[in-house]
């Protein structure tokens, strides 16, 4: 049974209300640290931009470096949910090579920042950001690595005469080439003076052929 205050409002409405409170909140962290960085957004902006008090933020979010890291990792679960999801098909179906392993890494970031959601583009500029910040790795790096961890243990097994180091350093510049192509749009239809800024997944195809040319290239025997 519902518990039911005199006024006939339930503790059920309140929690939901909480938390479309607290998705209001991300959301304007969000849209707040992609716009300015993290240096340059205050919890007082963040506030102004939920349209909520101080307080409220601080509740929901808590420190301004809490709250950043918050915003991350909900975006982050999804991303890694859906690459887990490809990596588990790619292994049912034995079809599992580095090109394929590549593709399922990359292409689940092209969709979401595909999507239309202004929220997903918003999290999309604010990793294009972080991305050239070492500062931030401490606090972002385990949110990305666990995945990413799997993903090079499963490149060290179709190519075990590839150090580990060497593996990182092919997948870390795949990673900011996906960035970058997402990030790049408005660049892209500039110097190709296009009209038309297209959508992040219709550069997949591309994207594909330059980082599997490039892993490939790089792991062959070197004389």
């Amino acid at each position: 049974m519902t518990d039911r205050k005199e006024d006939g409002t339930s503790k059920d409405g309140r929690v939901a209300r909480g938390e479309i409170t607290r998705e209001r909140v991300l959301d304007a962290a969000e849209r707040c640290f992609a716009e300015l960085g993290f240096d340059a957004v205050s919890i007082r902006q963040i506030a102004r931009e939920a349209e909520v008090t101080l307080g409220v933020v601080g509740f929901h979010g808590g420190t301004k470096q809490e709250l950043f890291v918050t915003v991350l990792k909900r975006r982050v679960e999804t991303l890694n949910a859906m690459r887990m999801a490809r990596l588990d098909a790619l292994k049912s179906t034995e079809r599992l090579t580095l090109e394929t392993l590549i593709d399922a890494y990359v292409t689940p970031y092209l969709e979401i920042a595909s999507r239309g959601d202004p929220q997903w583009r918003a999290y999309a500029q604010l990793v294009a950001r972080i991305m050239s910040d070492e500062r931030y790795y401490r606090e972002a790096g385990p949110l990305y690595d666990r995945v990413a961890s799997i993903y090079l243990d499963e490149m060290a097994r179709l190519r075990p005469d590839s150090d580990r180091e060497q593996l990182a350093a092919v997948l870390s510049l795949t990673v900011s080439s996906m960035v970058s192509i997402v990030a790049s749009g408005i660049r892209i239809a500039g110097l190709s003076q296009s009209d038309r800024r297209e959508s992040p997944m219709v550069y997949r195809p591309l994207l594909l052929d330059f980082c599997v040319g490039g892993v490939l290239r790089a792991l062959e025997p070197k004389c």
